[in-house]
């Protein structure tokens, strides 16, 4: 069988098309294309050929896109250097591939990728795993902490917004007065508090606190519309704040079910606290963030309790909860361990709310038609999302082939 010699180079219109394209799409399709192409030319030395073309096709098809011109012309001049190395050491690894194919391989790539293609939409018909939709990689976008991170927000849970305008001090008094009434109505008390009066607390807080991020993105939304204006991106982090709320719920429920009283109290909740949001936000928006900002302070000072008494030894919460693992979706939604705990776990939506308390403050002092000044945070939150979900490609496809 005759063997090929001709390199691969990348359609001209592919070039052009793509350095439109943000830079960390190229970093990870070079990436991709550089193991693809080793483990390619491993399996080349070994002789087998149809653990080569896999391999190989995975690089080629990245190749096209992670070329060293398109590369040259998208990433910022900051970027670290190896980058330009990992593109060109996948051009070489190409051309080598290539000159050591047989020409019969190559003509069955189309044919191992139309099989791939039918096992996919086969196997989709059974329906996507919670696990799977609960990554957020490709919708709204929630920040991953790191641990020192998780640190820094713990580290704020008594960092209390004092009220300043009769505007706040109407706010303060109105959150104080539900927040006092829930604790007796839940039987939460601070001092080593069950598992059931933290149960139902966590899914009745939850299931109200998702309401005011999506009415502050509908009444900018409609805003925008009307008045023929840009909102310069604080839509986006109100739908980003409804849905990660929305998220803590659903982790919640799959710790701990919801009686029919529960669901009672959650009806009784929405039913009546989003009139009384709407029409605060329709007079006055700071009014309505400033009333969020003091409900997720109460939201932070919950969980760094629950959080203190998981931890320690002899307490109830200690007895019931802290051998607990994680949820799955818990785990795909914050990217935690494998074997992450149900502790972890509200860390992380301790952290959530802290950032929440954090931009409903911020937006509460804000003036109108302001840029959203965490925008920077979306971005990085995007390139993150984007790098983990190119690691785990690769990942899945070099274990595959």
């Amino acid at each position: 069988t005759s063997l090929t010699s001709k390199p691969f180079e990348p359609p001209i219109h592919t070039l052009q098309q793509e350095t439109q394209v943000h830079p960390t799409y190229f970093m990870s399709l070079a990436l991709i294309s550089k193991h693809s192409l080793i483990r390619a030319t491993k399996h080349v030395t070994t002789k087998n050929p149809r653990s080569f073309q896999n391999a190989l096709y995975i690089g080629k098809i990245n190749f096209k896109s992670a070329s060293t011109s398109s590369l040259q012309s998208s990433i910022q001049p900051n970027t670290n250097r190896k980058l330009f190395d990992d593109a060109s050491d996948s051009m070489n690894i190409f051309h080598f591939s290539i000159a050591n194919n047989h020409d019969d391989t190559i003509r069955d790539l189309d044919k191992v990728e139309h099989k791939k293609s039918t096992k996919n939409n086969s196997s989709n018909k059974k329906g996507i795993a919670e696990e799977v939709v609960a990554d957020h990689a490709w919708r709204q976008l929630n920040h991953i902490w790191s641990d020192e991170e998780i640190k820094k927000q713990m580290a704020t849970k008594n960092q209390k917004h004092k009220p300043v305008t009769q505007e706040d001090k109407i706010m303060k008094m109105i959150m104080q007065a539900m927040y006092h009434s829930f604790n007796t109505m839940t039987g939460y008390r601070h001092e080593d508090p069950t598992a059931k009066s933290i149960e139902w607390r966590l899914i009745i807080l939850e299931s109200f606190a998702g309401v005011p991020g999506f009415l502050a993105a509908a009444f900018r939304h409609f805003y925008s519309l009307r008045a023929l204006k840009r909102d310069h991106g604080s839509i986006y982090t109100f739908l980003e704040e409804a849905e990660n709320e929305r998220m803590h719920l659903l982790v919640c429920l799959k710790m701990f079910k919801a009686n029919s009283i529960t669901r009672a109290l959650v009806i009784a909740a929405q039913v009546t606290m989003t009139p009384f949001l709407m029409m605060t936000y329709a007079i006055s928006p700071s009014a309505m963030h400033r009333f969020v900002g003091y409900l997720e302070e109460t939201a932070v000072d919950t969980y760094s309790n629950i959080i203190h008494h998981c931890e320690k030894e002899g307490t109830n919460l200690h007895k019931e909860w802290s051998q607990l693992q994680a949820p799955a979706i818990a785990k795909s939604y914050w990217a935690l361990d494998k074997d992450a705990s149900w502790v972890t776990c509200l860390k992380h939506i301790l952290a959530d709310e802290a950032h929440h308390r954090d931009i409903n403050h911020t937006f509460a002092e804000l003036p109108p038609n302001a840029e959203n000044p965490f925008i920077k945070e979306h971005m990085k939150d995007f390139d993150r999302a984007v790098m983990r979900k190119t690691e785990k490609v690769m990942r899945d496809s070099l274990m595959r082939y």
